[in-house]
């Protein structure tokens, strides 16, 4: 049937389209529209077919309509169009089609169409609008109705209809659809929003399972999370726990749609038992799906990923939710296992399961089968198409996990998964985009599993985005280069500035333990002989007077860390922090009590320790005693051993890492 619609409709067209565009028939132009629009991909070659016939008859109607729009005067004519053009995705950029939206647009909003136009007429245009949008993020390209002037005539035209003093005539998928569409446009204004949230509330019991998840999904979106919101939202959760409450009608819901429930319920964070219910209610039903090979089929990869997110937000806890997450675990993995499954997977959704891993900690071999699974994939592809972010978040998320610190064979075989990341990362233009965020977490990620990258990654990019890091990413930035030994002038010198304008901006924004961890960094990256940067010198101090004006709130390990650089960054620094006798107190008791702290002997410091006894005795070596486990004045920790040099040097000697050396140190890549 389909086919034999596509067929007479191109002969149709091919026949009297230009009797009707010399007749300015526009409302048969309009009935054909709106057959093009509902061309189906089954017919005869398939969606491809379909696409490129549905876009053969799109640009002949296009040009013949297009001189006709001033000439309208039904609302539909305007809004049925409209929506093929959505439909269809005909609208991109150097093509009549993406001149004929706008010109509709304008067209509809002329006081006397508006007046005129239906319920219907105006929520379909508004959907139009929202599919469009979509389209035009999705290609980068073609024709964006935010910019149009004409927007606020509609939405205003839509939310005067819905306030009307009678009944508004909008039904439940004009609503729903509204909703959708101002998410897809990020229109925000409450003028529309508010009744729009009151409509929908009140039709509640008539959307189906589309319209309600729609509803909630773009109400998240929007960030409607306040008092005025509230009774809307607990309306439409009831009426989704209804339906998914009677087995036929939880049927009707799409994967898409649960997915969607669950992310909206994790942004929308309501509390209450309705949401709390409901959340229940989408978690046993996507179990019972995802048990049942066929059904499990059907939940799309980025739907699963997107479980797994929602899940992490929602913290729901609970036998069916762990339940639920070990499912969709399953589901992953037997899909990463088989090529032509795995590559369905995006890479913001490999990167998206691991963020989730990270924070659902789950129990059980699942977790890491996925974790080793995605990490995998990545690698295979070696990271064709990742975002900084999708590399960044990827990263951080592994290196939380563990990944690469377990046992030496397989820490190595993990490891290549960081050395594979950093070249992607190096690839030209990769890094280009990345924002503060993604730089700050991949070398924070590399830094924990203590991978050193080679200096020109940071020379893609890292200075130019850190000058707008927040105080978090550039703490972070900090912390890592320390944990490196990775020095970059123009880094050091983007974050330095950028901190000491935060702090000169905000003080607070700096929270206690990113001050710690920002000094202590500084002098690390001071220390080993070298000068200190300019950068570095000017913000140390600036760091150390506002540790000292706040004196109190800090924990042991930042005292430690305060008096570190006390020690090693001396003069102003020192000053600084010697104003406040309470602060340095505490610094003392901190320390001593990190002294006090029984440190536990490896039997390979032991050994070390023995064999340089045994070379003592036998005069081997200059030295006048061996020592473990000493203090050190002016150093934190406990030294491993310290030899006494019969020159009168005392010399410490460190054993045991990971703390104490880079996985990947240049003379020993298998460290």
């Amino acid at each position: 049937a389909g086919g034999g619609l596509q067929q007479a409709l191109q002969a149709v067209i091919g026949q009297r389209l230009s009797m009707w565009s010399g007749r300015q028939d526009v409302s048969t132009m309009s009935v054909a529209f709106n057959l093009c629009g509902k061309l189906e991909s089954a017919c005869a070659g398939g969606p491809a077919a379909t696409a490129a016939a549905r876009a053969g008859i799109m640009a002949a109607l296009a040009c013949a309509y297009l001189p006709l729009v001033p000439r309208i005067r039904h609302p539909a004519d305007c809004s049925i169009p409209l929506l093929a053009l959505a439909k269809t995705g005909a609208a991109s950029d150097g093509r009549v089609e993406s001149q004929l939206a706008p010109a509709l647009l304008q067209r509809l909003v002329d006081p006397v169409l508006l007046e005129a136009a239906k319920p219907q007429e105006l929520s379909n245009a508004l959907y139009a609008l929202g599919k469009l949008r979509e389209q035009q993020q999705q290609r980068g390209s073609g024709w964006d109705p935010t910019s149009s002037p004409h927007l606020n005539a509609l939405t205003g035209a839509v939310a005067s209809r819905l306030r009307a003093a009678e009944g508004h005539g909008f039904n439940a998928q004009n609503v729903s659809n509204s909703l959708w569409a101002c998410a897809k446009l990020g229109y925000r204004d409450s003028d529309l929003l508010l009744p729009l949230v009151e409509a929908a509330a009140a039709l509640a019991r008539d959307m189906n399972a589309q319209g309600v998840a729609n509803s909630l999904w773009a109400l998240e979106a929007l960030g409607c999370t306040g008092p005025a919101f509230l009774a809307g939202l607990e309306t439409l959760c009831g009426a989704a726990l209804r339906q998914l409450r009677t087995p036929k009608e939880a049927e009707a819901f799409k994967p898409q749609e649960l997915s969607n429930i669950l992310l909206a319920l994790e942004g929308l964070q309501l509390g209450g038992k309705q949401s709390e219910l409901l959340a229940a209610a989408v978690v046993a039903e996507c179990v019972r799906r995802l048990r049942t090979p066929k059904e499990a089929e059907a939940f799309k990869p980025q739907e699963l990923s997107n479980i797994l997110l929602a899940l992490e937000g929602l913290q729901l806890g609970g036998k069916q939710s762990e339940l639920l997450a070990a499912a969709v675990a399953a589901e992953c993995v037997r899909r990463l296992r088989t090529l032509k499954e795995a590559q369905a997977f995006k890479p913001q959704g490999l990167s998206n399961i691991l963020l989730a891993l990270e924070g659902l900690q789950l129990r059980g071999k699942q977790s890491e089968l996925l974790a080793s699974a995605v990490a995998a994939e990545g690698m295979r592809r070696a990271f064709a198409g990742f975002k900084p972010q999708d590399f960044s978040n990827a990263a951080w998320a592994l290196a939380k996990m563990g990944y690469g610190a377990g046992s030496p064979s397989q820490a190595m075989e993990q490891r290549q998964w960081y050395a594979a990341a950093v070249a992607a990362a190096q690839r030209p233009g990769v890094m280009a985009s990345a924002k503060p965020q993604a730089w700050a977490n991949l070398l924070y990620a590399l830094a924990l599993v203590r991978h050193q990258p080679p200096p020109a990654l940071l020379d893609a990019g890292a200075a130019a985005a850190m000058q707008r890091g927040s105080a978090q990413e550039c703490a972070n930035t900090l912390w890592a280069l320390a944990v490196m030994q990775l020095r970059h002038a123009g880094l050091e010198a983007a974050v330095c500035g950028r901190l000491g304008e935060l702090l000169r901006q905000d003080p607070e924004s700096l929270v206690v333990q990113n001050l710690c961890n920002s000094l202590w960094a500084l002098a690390v990256l001071a220390g080993g002989g070298g000068p200190a940067s300019p950068a570095i010198a000017a913000l140390a101090p600036v760091l150390a007077r506002e540790a000292a004006r706040r004196r109190e709130g800090f924990q042991i390990e930042g005292l430690c860390q305060l008096w570190q650089a006390q020690q090693e960054l001396g003069g102003k620094v020192a000053e600084a922090l010697a104003r406040s006798p309470d602060l340095n107190a505490a610094m003392e008791a901190a320390v001593a009590a990190e002294r006090a702290t029984k440190s536990t002997t490896s039997s390979t410091q032991e050994q070390v320790a023995e064999a340089l006894k045994r070379l003592l005795q036998k005069g081997c070596l200059p030295i006048g005693f061996v020592q473990t486990e000493v203090v050190v004045e002016g150093v934190l920790g406990r030294a491993d051993i310290v030899a006494g040099w019969s020159d009168g040097r005392r010399v410490a000697i460190e054993v045991d890492g990971p703390d104490h050396f880079l996985t990947n140190r240049k003379d020993d890549p298998s460290a």
